[in-house]
């Protein structure tokens, strides 16, 4: 009976260890989503800039 509660109580630490690696990746992910839309941003509009320039 002891070694079943012993594996059950480190099966729960390794779900909530996941759990917490889980949203530890969707956090990076998220991150990295907003920074590449902000450089996605910067791109269009060193690009706009750049038009400008070449028609002058």
């Amino acid at each position: 009976m002891k070694v079943a509660e012993n594996r059950a109580l480190k099966e729960e630490e390794k779900r909530e260890l996941q759990e917490i690696q889980l949203e530890e990746a969707k956090h990076i992910a998220e991150e990295a989503g907003r920074k590449y839309e902000e450089v996605a941003l910067r791109l269009v509009i060193i690009e706009g800039d750049l038009e400008v320039r070449h028609d002058y």
